[in-house]
């Protein structure tokens, strides 16, 4: 049996901390923090759920929404072998290097010593400390290599990177790519996710509360050097590991829509902890929008359509005139009754936008999508497999209630599933609301 993952000298917080609190706790640091999608489920919930569901060491557990890997990273903490689908391509990236433990640290350190030191020469030759010298480069361009394309530039949100931050990434980008061009395509893709969190925790100018927002803007940041503490973090966290066990459990992730499950083996997995997108306005993709960007992962409005199209339909920005997914549930009434009462509120408060008119069809695609999803997953599972779903009801759209865990419990049961019970994990204050909503996890069973 592998032994269980353990951070050394570290606090563990009372059972009541970790009911209620949604952070990264200290004995959860390595590795989750490596990359971290904002709106993550917290490690300790998985533990929970990984034990309620008595998960053994010879069984696979599934994430088919894994975002940036919680479960995942979680499961192999725990001596669990699992797999997790990703539709999101920087998700996908940073699910993908959080479980590789095999990397070489030795040689990853190395290499991120001579990044960093062409970086800084490449910097001095731009002159960045010369303001002369910068301003003169802005004028022309916020891009002295080239490197961003119109398409690129169009891409990001406005205002998300300043001037100067923006030359010291794109410079350690270009030192990444040279570096690694002779090396496993894993070894480029650790320093990647080392990039984007210096990204998301410091060089732009956003933050998350829970929706991403433009802050004041930085005139400069110490990219190389946030990006240097990093990585030392990060290759700490493989080289205790290696050092603990040389034989962690595989974690595969398969790039993929969780509507159709392609990649995932048949009659394979024992368990299910995931939490897919609540129906809501939060725009999954422009939250790591700039790191998608840099690493070259969207290129353009085509590109970023293409991946829109391949996650579940739960805001306006990805519902598409040729999407029908809700004729899968074109016959289930509360679902229908919901869709009615938001389309009839929005016409009597003459709420007219173009985004404001499909928020019933985002609704109806929502569950419509979540049905295709239970449909493909049922033959994934092994028979009696038990299903934990994170997920929240809602008031996003013109405060009409839908009572998320309910309603899927109600579409997976005609799907092969068996709802077990719905566990409250959490109150939360909505954004729009101002009243409290619950968070809950729906448990469901493969009959």
């Amino acid at each position: 049996m592998p032994v269980v993952f353990e951070s050394p000298h570290v606090r563990i917080p009372s059972a009541n901390e970790q009911e209620n609190s949604n952070d990264l706790q200290a004995a959860d640091f390595a590795f989750h923090h490596w990359y971290r999608f904002v709106l993550s489920y917290p490690p300790h919930l998985v533990r929970k759920y990984l034990d309620d569901f008595g998960v053994r060491t010879n069984q696979v557990v599934l994430d088919p929404f894994c975002g940036t890997g919680t479960t995942l990273v979680e499961c192999k903490k725990s001596g669990i072998a699992s797999i997790g689908l990703e539709a999101h391509p920087h998700a996908s990236l940073a699910s993908r290097v959080k479980v590789n433990w095999n990397l070489p640290p030795a040689r990853l350190a190395e290499t991120a010593e001579r990044i960093l030191s062409r970086t800084e020469i490449e910097l001095s030759k731009l002159g960045l400390d010369s303001q002369g010298v910068l301003k003169a480069m802005l004028a022309e361009s916020q891009d002295p290599y080239g490197e961003l394309t119109e398409d690129e530039r169009k891409l990001i949100p406005e205002g998300f990177l300043s001037p100067k931050p923006l030359l010291r990434l794109l410079a350690l980008r270009r030192q990444i790519r040279l570096a690694t061009e002779n090396q496993p395509v894993a070894h480029r893709e650790f320093y990647h996710v080392a990039l984007s969190h210096v990204i998301a925790n410091g060089a732009g100018n956003f933050a998350f509360g829970p929706e991403i927002y433009r802050t004041k803007a930085k005139p400069d940041y110490d990219v190389t050097g946030h990006f240097a503490m990093h990585v030392h973090a990060m290759l700490a966290d493989l080289q205790h590991a290696q050092e603990v066990n040389p034989a962690w459990p595989e974690a595969r992730v398969i790039g993929g829509d969780a509507r159709m499950m392609e990649g995932v083996p048949d009659n394979t997995c024992h368990a299910v902890i995931t939490s897919p997108p609540y129906p809501n306005e939060k725009d999954y993709t422009r939250i790591s929008r700039v790191e998608s960007v840099l690493l070259g992962l969207m290129s353009d409005r085509a590109q970023l359509r293409q991946v829109k199209e391949k996650l579940l339909r739960s805001n306006t920005r990805n519902v598409f005139a040729k999407d029908d997914d809700s004729g899968w549930v074109s016959d289930n009434r509360r679902i229908r009754a919901i869709c009615d009462e938001i389309e009839r509120r929005r016409v009597e408060l003459q709420k007219n936008s173009g985004f404001e008119k499909l928020y019933h069809k985002v609704v109806a695609h929502y569950f419509g999508g979540m049905a295709r999803h239970f449909a493909a997953l049922h033959a994934k599972l092994r028979r009696g497999a038990r299903c934990g779903y994170v997920v929240g009801d809602q008031l996003s759209f013109l405060l009409v209630p839908i009572p998320t865990a309910q309603l899927l419990g109600e579409i997976a049961g005609q799907h092969g599933f068996r709802t077990e019970r719905i566990d409250l994990w959490r109150l939360r204050l909505g954004t729009k609301s101002g009243t409290k909503v619950r968070e809950e996890i729906l448990i469901l069973r493969k009959g």
